[in-house]
């Protein structure tokens, strides 16, 4: 029986982030079988926008930028046009993916309607709190424990809850979320696979992180780890791809670190471009400490690539140790960079573990996370 799907969102395009990627992998597959999809988000700007893409519907509302980070948009928690389209569309559950201000119009018009609702926690928030538009609170332990009194307050609500790992699920459980479901993102593995990466001899390896340029990514770890493997005459050079408030920050870091001619600054890309863009590096390396799951992890892997990442939260989950890449302890480059080297000398090595990668991540694909998303659904409906 097909359904009907009402997603509420804080983030949509012409946002690129994970959040994004996993909603349209989704909800485009998902309307390929028949079922009827409303997105929610918020507009780029202050005007509604109203359009059908894919045979996905998406209304937009008027919005603000968060002045600490511009990429967040807040729109009103109220809205008459939000209604009339629900009262046409008819919904048989409700989908929040975001647990802010188009999350919380989700969660009322879900009681007022008196349909389900499922939400998904894909973001660390307790990490976040440096962008909180308050100086004072911003970044302390005092405003993470609000993160955390805020997320139950929002999830609980929910009929059931959704995040991509065990690692989540059991940190999610841990701070009083309950009814917690593992439930994977989505990666569109068989486009990140055609462009797979074939010819591992490359003697200038080239390292390369992308997605949101953000604080929270401590992508100033990688060009320290960088600047230790030049200073011992490695052949290396890194590119950092994407956009976010850390960009002009890692920028200054390069230059006054010397490392200006071994740094490329890329702007995002599509789909299609990115997958050819990873495939032509050698090795994803990423220092995150806030990951649920990592999407950029699973899509380097798609395309045939190692992957180092931080030993923390949800990366290990897809990084194994010594099989499709290698982990080093937050924060800590010169292990980083310890980690770097052993691929740097081999490329039989690098060949291995990028086989590795492309078999860890081909149960990611759109199609099996869309059929488990249904299933879920259908237990609510």
């Amino acid at each position: 029986m097909p359904l009907n799907i009402a997603i509420f969102s804080d983030s949509y395009e012409p946002q690129i982030n994970g959040v994004v990627t996993q909603i349209k992998n989704i909800s485009n597959c998902l309307a390929k079988h028949g079922h009827k999809i409303l997105v929610i988000a918020p507009s780029p700007d202050t005007r509604h926008k109203e359009y059908e893409k894919n045979g996905v519907k998406v209304l937009l509302l008027p919005s603000i930028a968060l002045p600490t980070y511009p990429d967040y948009r807040i729109t009103h928690i109220s809205s008459s046009r939000v209604k009339r389209a629900l009262r046409e569309f008819m919904p048989d559950l409700f989908h929040v993916q975001t647990p802010f201000s188009v999350g919380w119009l989700g969660l009322r018009y879900a009681k007022r309607f008196g349909v389900p609702v499922m939400g998904t926690y894909h973001t660390l928030i307790s990490e976040f709190t440096m962008y909180l538009p308050i100086p004072f609170i911003m970044g302390t332990d005092f405003a993470r424990r609000g993160a955390w009194l805020f997320t139950r307050h929002f999830y609980n609500r929910c009929s059931l809850v959704t995040t991509p790992t065990e690692s989540m699920k059991n940190e999610l459980e841990k701070n009083g979320v309950k009814n917690v479901h593992v439930l994977s993102n989505a990666i569109d593995f068989d486009s990140f696979n055609a462009a797979r990466k074939k010819n591992y001899s490359s003697k200038n390896i080239k390292l390369i992180y992308f997605g949101r340029i953000g604080y929270e990514k401590n992508i100033e770890v990688i060009l320290f780890a960088l600047k230790h493997l030049l200073w011992k005459k490695k052949n290396v050079c890194l590119t950092i791809t994407g956009s976010g408030p850390a960009l002009d920050y890692l920028k200054k870091i390069a230059e006054e670190q010397k490392l200006a001619r071994h740094v490329s600054f890329q702007g995002p890309m599509d789909s299609a471009e990115l997958a050819r863009h990873i495939a032509s590096h050698d090795i994803f390396v990423t220092a995150s400490t806030i990951e649920t799951q990592g999407l950029t992890i699973l899509e380097s892997m798609a395309a045939g690539l190692p992957c180092i990442g931080a030993d923390c939260l949800a990366i290990p989950d897809a990084i194994m140790e010594g099989k499709n890449g290698f982990l080093f302890r937050p924060y800590d480059f010169v292990e980083c960079a310890n980690k770097i080297e052993k691929l740097l000398g081999s490329s039989a090595l690098r060949k291995k573990l990028g086989n590795n990668s492309v078999k860890t991540v081909q149960k990611y694909s759109v199609e099996g996370i869309a059929s488990q998303t249904l299933a879920l659904y259908k237990t609510l409906v």
